[in-house]
């Protein structure tokens, strides 16, 4: 079973380590990484409607190359119902599939825990009405004050000291989490973005509840589902959905954006851990 997996939700363009050490050598699974050929940060409604563009442009392509399942690798779930109404691979989102999981299904109350600033919270309202799993979200906790969008791609910018284990990060996301279970009631932390996959485990080892972390939250359902996908189609599957009249509108949109041919993707011209500047478009 192949899954592609869309966006590393890291300051890599490669395959984060946190997903390879879950396929065991020889494994009948294999993961591949699709960098969106189009994305921005999506600092507001205004440059997530691009994103959202990209990132169905990215599981399009994927299901072109043949993959068994897809997974959204972001908490925003960019995309994700233009996905699903093209096409007839799975489709999952990091950011439902960890809220479900949190909710135990509907069940238990959880609060969300992100490292971005409170001008987002946008991205999880929008994924708690789509869930239907607001009367269960106690709360959202930011970490970050507004001044930490300008530090996006520099070397002291969240997403670096996440993935260098600095100290002070974890102390400031742990103590949000306990106030979160103290304070707020909840039974299970979601962390809002799978760039805190670095630092998942450090949080769940010092926390009463369940953390869970959106990313692998997302493979753990996108395994399933292409599972359970292939063990429902004795025959070879259509990609294409049939909803969509034309599935070639969006990679023929970002093609012209980006100047690239359908299907490539430009290299990177920068070092931003997250976009492609508008600028460049």
């Amino acid at each position: 079973m192949r899954i592609s997996i869309l966006g590393s939700g890291t300051a890599s363009r490669q395959l984060p380590a946190h997903f390879s050490v879950v396929v065991p050598q020889g494994a009948e699974l294999e993961l591949e990484l699709v960098n969106p050929r189009l994305s921005l940060f999506a600092a507001t409604p205004y440059e997530r409607l691009l994103v959202d563009v990209g990132y169905a442009d990215a599981a399009l392509q994927a299901a072109q190359s043949g993959c068994d399942a897809i997974l959204i690798n972001s908490f925003a779930d960019y995309g994700l119902d233009a996905a699903r109404a093209a096409l007839t691979v799975p489709v999952i989102g990091a950011g439902e599939a960890a809220l479900h999981e949190a909710s135990a299904r509907g069940t238990r109350p959880f609060s969300i825990v992100t490292v971005w600033p409170r001008s987002m919270s946008f991205l999880y309202e929008e994924r708690l009405r789509a869930t239907g799993l607001q009367p269960l979200c106690r709360s959202i906790r930011h970490a970050a004050d507004e001044q930490e969008l300008q530090k996006l791609g520099s070397d002291d910018g969240v997403m670096l000291r996440m993935a260098r284990h600095e100290s002070s990060v974890i102390a400031s996301l742990r103590a949000l989490c306990e106030a979160a279970v103290k304070e707020d009631g909840a039974a299970a932390i979601v962390l809002g973005c799978t760039c805190m996959a670095p630092i998942g485990d450090l949080l769940q080892a010092g926390s009463t509840v369940p953390v869970i972390e959106s990313s692998m939250a997302g493979l753990r359902a996108a395994i399933e589902a292409g599972r359970n996908s292939l063990a429902a189609t004795a025959a070879p599957r259509a990609i294409w959905s049939g909803r969509v009249r034309d599935p070639s509108l969006i990679p023929a949109l970002v093609s012209s954006w980006t100047g690239a041919d359908a299907g490539r993707a430009p290299p990177p011209e920068n070092d931003c851990p997250v976009c492609i500047p508008a600028t460049e478009l």
